[in-house]
């Protein structure tokens, strides 16, 4: 079994964002999909939080000592690869200037905090997932904004945000 961080970033604008990340097509594990900054917990890692704190910094170019770490939700067990991750909810003060490492990131999204939260937009549907050799259709939560389509590990992960935090107040008050 693999370990892995992620931290759940959100900038505390006037109307709070979600930032994700596109990871770059030519990565072995999870080409071009929508997640959160994070990654595989190193050898050389303190810890979980140590571990998505650091690949927060690679991946967006943002230093992690601007990310205020205010909970740790329930871990979430990828599906196709057997990765139990790790995530921390995470809070940046403006200004927020992203600086994607081309090598590990696509693109960086930013997405109002209120969208998810408005109603039915995260929902359930199936993701087809390949493994062991077959595509399975498995129920999932999806998450979608514009040309944003969140799915997997990574909207089970918003779901527990949700779940957790029913009123983007409340989260925003732990800050």
């Amino acid at each position: 079994m693999l370990y892995a961080a992620v931290v759940i970033p959100i900038v505390r604008y006037d109307d709070p964002a979600l930032v994700f990340v596109k990871r770059a097509e030519h990565l072995r594990r999870n080409p071009g999909q929508i997640a959160f900054p994070g990654g595989i917990v190193d050898p050389g890692d303190a810890d979980e939080r140590a571990a998505a704190l650091r690949e927060f910094e690679e991946e967006i170019g943002v230093a992690r000592t601007r990310v205020t770490v205010i909970d740790r939700l329930d871990d979430v067990v990828t599906l196709a690869l057997s990765v139990t991750v790790s995530p921390y909810l995470g809070i940046i003060d403006p200004p927020f200037v992203p600086a994607a490492d081309p090598r590990e990131t696509a693109a960086v999204y930013e997405i109002p905090l209120r969208a998810l939260y408005a109603h039915g937009a995260l929902h359930r549907g199936i993701e087809r997932v390949d493994y062991d050799g077959a595509t399975h259709d498995v129920p999932s939560w999806l998450f979608d904004h514009g040309d944003v389509h969140v799915w997997g590990a990574t909207a089970r992960m918003l779901h527990g945000v949700v779940s957790r935090y029913p009123e983007p107040e409340a989260l925003l008050a732990l800050a």
